[in-house]
């Protein structure tokens, strides 16, 4: 008879058990898919937060890429109208010793137009390239920030 007693209190025990392991293992399920969305969310977010680099970095690209050839244009128009203006001077020589004197004149003037323009553009070009890299930059401290916060853990 001790035995018909204490078998159903060994059920019950047993259940108990049962649903005990069954909560606990329930609950860390539920704080793992809850900790793995919040992850993914925050990976998502940063990812995010990569394109919108990318983008911003493709637009200061094109803003000076269009200033550069903007740039351009407006050298190669200004050093064609020097050019024109040089012919109907050169034109007008009255003899060889004057004809000299303006052809060098000109020469000189156009390499420094042409040295003054190359620095000029070489400052653009350096501009473009930081305004271009900024974005991208922030985005790879980004990504050492959380290396070292995540090693930091």
């Amino acid at each position: 008879m001790a035995t018909a007693k204490s078998a159903p209190r060994a059920a019950k025990s047993a259940t108990e058990a049962f649903e005990t392991l069954t909560t606990a293992s329930s609950e860390t399920v539920r704080e793992n898919i809850d900790r793995s969305l919040a992850a993914l969310s925050e990976a998502q977010a940063f990812g995010k937060q990569n394109v919108e680099a990318w983008l911003a970095s493709a637009q200061a690209a094109q803003k000076g890429f269009e200033a550069l050839s903007a740039r351009a244009v407006a050298f190669q128009k200004s050093a064609l109208e020097n050019q024109l203006a040089a012919a109907k001077s050169l034109m007008t020589s009255k003899s060889v010793q004057e004809f000299v004197e303006k052809q060098n004149d000109f020469a000189k003037s156009s390499f420094e137009a042409y040295v003054a323009e190359l620095t000029s553009v070489s400052e653009l070009v350096s501009g473009v390239a930081k305004e271009t890299l900024a974005p991208i930059n922030d985005r790879v401290n980004a990504v050492g920030q959380l290396i070292q916060t995540g090693a930091a853990r």
